[in-house]
């Protein structure tokens, strides 16, 4: 299977979560592409523009891929504008493409932010015609401790077989 990997991400743990998948799914012999988002000008928590300013340089073409994995963090209650608008740039290329959102944040619960936003990017992904596979959160990603992350990008792994 084809696997495009796109993600963005300030602090990198949620593209630390986006590296586990991709290689557990290496492993699975599947491709895979991982795609960290850029954008100009610069958008991170001391740079919040509004969703129309937010320009991004690296915006994959999915074409190849079957599915595609979108891994954005919660900023304020719900996934972090750069993260919705990636998604909706990607859109026009959703179309008959299985998509599988995950999510990072702080919280020690996935109910608390995280199954809300997971959803909301399943629903916008729905939107395009995708079909939006369930959504992976990973709760408490401030804390240490690796075994949180690997059982996220397991999750991961185990909704693509």
């Amino acid at each position: 299977m084809n696997v495009a990997i796109v993600v963005f991400s300030e602090t990198g743990k949620t593209l630390k979560l986006a590296e586990l998948a991709r290689e557990k799914l290496l492993a699975d012999g599947h491709s895979v592409q991982l795609t960290r988002l850029q954008t100009d000008p610069v958008f991170d928590s001391k740079h919040n523009l509004p969703e129309d300013q937010i320009k991004f340089t690296n915006l994959p073409d999915l074409d190849s891929a079957s599915v595609l994995i979108f891994g954005t963090p919660v900023w304020a209650f719900r996934p972090c504008a750069a993260g919705r608008k990636a998604l909706r740039d990607l859109g026009p290329q959703l179309k008959g493409k299985s998509v599988l959102p995950f999510i990072t944040h702080g919280f020690p619960w996935a109910w608390l932010t995280g199954t809300s936003s997971a959803n909301a990017l399943r629903r916008l992904a729905a939107d395009f015609g995708a079909k939006a596979l369930a959504g992976v959160v990973l709760s408490g990603s401030m804390k240490k401790g690796e075994e949180r992350y690997q059982a996220a990008a397991e999750k991961i792994r185990n909704l693509l077989k």
